[in-house]
This record gives structure tokens, sequence and C-alpha cells, in this order.
């Protein structure tokens, strides 16, 4: 499988929080080798050591493959030009991954969010209603227009507990009060997908309680 410019692929790498995974482009690919921009967070590129292994990923949506690979690699170089990039070489072969799925509960839960451009620049806040949630991922209704792969920094309290992270759009769902926003969860702190995963058991469990009293 060969990658070509400007196709969005992940990074996964173990930091000292658990699994790190970082959403970036491919910039140039040939043979074993690919270049990608370096990943940025909070307006920072992250410090990758050379040397580094790590996963990369790519979905792919078409009539000859189609789902997600993955593919180990190894940090070989790092270029300072408009912006930083990192060369990648690929350490096997593509294999197809199964998806990792979360249960998925509704709920209706403000969010506040703002919009991330390449360089880490964000806009004014907005706001949402989130109405579905899981450990994956969440449903957004806003009046705001967003566009497919569009990076969002979102806001949102679970009981107690205040989640913060990162989201892209990944798909446009028609509603009867007009469009919403398929969104996955990016860099997603570990202790924040567990908080949500709580959240959304226990939310099943309500439903649960419910559904059975009207019986």
């Amino acid at each position: 499988m060969q990658l070509l410019p400007n196709q969005l692929i992940e990074l996964h790498l173990e930091g000292h929080g658990g699994l790190e995974i970082y959403r970036t482009r491919v910039e140039d690919a040939y043979d074993d080798l690919l270049i990608v921009g370096a990943p940025i967070r909070q307006g920072v590129v992250v410090p990758l050591r050379l040397g580094m292994r790590l996963d990369v990923q790519i979905k792919l949506k078409g009539t000859i493959q189609e789902g997600r690979f993955t593919n180990q690699a190894i940090i070989e170089k790092r270029f300072t030009a408009k912006v930083p990039l990192l060369q990648l070489r690929l350490l096997g072969k593509w294999e197809k991954t199964q998806e990792r799925s979360f249960l998925r509960v509704p709920v209706s839960i403000d969010v506040v969010f703002v919009m991330n451009d390449e360089n880490g620049v964000e806009s004014p806040p907005q706001s949402g209603v989130m109405l579905d949630l899981s450990g994956g991922g969440f449903l957004l209704q806003t009046a705001h227009n967003l566009q497919i792969d569009d990076m969002i920094r979102v806001s949102f309290a679970l009981k107690d507990e205040s989640i913060t992270g990162k989201a892209c759009i990944a798909r446009f769902v028609p509603s009867e009060t007009g469009v919403t926003y398929g969104m996955s969860f990016i860099d997603l702190p570990e202790q924040f997908r567990q908080a949500i995963i709580r959240f959304v058991f226990q939310r099943q469990i309500t439903l649960a309680e419910l559904v059975g009293e009207r019986k």
C-alpha cells in the first residue's frame, strides 16, 4: 500500500501516561519512507526523539481497500521547514486492524468548544449540546458551521468531573433539527477516557432501569 501526500494518518506511541495518539498529514511518501508533519499539542511541537518506534495508522474508504491499517515505524530524522517534519521508516507490512468500539448512550450535555487551526490558534468559544457519548467520541449539535476534519477543543462536565479534550469532525449526521456532527476524540488523556467509560456504563444501567419501570 502506497500512501499519498495530504492523507490523514495517526501516530500511536507509548507515553508516560499510557497510549498517546497524534493526528497529522503525509507530506511525501516513497518506498518505505514517510515524511509527515510533526505532531503539535497546544501550539507546541511534541518532542519525539530520534530512534523512537511507533505505530502508524490510516483509515481508508474505497472500493479497493477499506478499513483501518497499521504499520510499525521508526523516527529517522527531523526537519525544520515551513512546518516541522518527521521522516519515518516503515518496518513491516500494512496490517488491517480491528477498530476499537465503545458503548454509546444518549445524553444531553452542554458543551463549550473552540476551533483549532493547523498552527494551534483558537477561535472564540462556541456552544453546543452533546446528544450521545462514548469513549471514542460523541454526537454534537451546534449552530456553528463545521466541516469534515475540522479540529476542536471541547469542554464539558460529567457529574463532578470536568473533561477537556480534542476532537475532529468525522461525519455529518442529518437530524430533524438540521445537521449534527459525529466527533472522534483525538489524543484524549486516558484518565478522561476512563471517566467517560464509567459514566457511559452507569448511564446505560440507569436507562435500563427506567425502561424496566415503564413495563
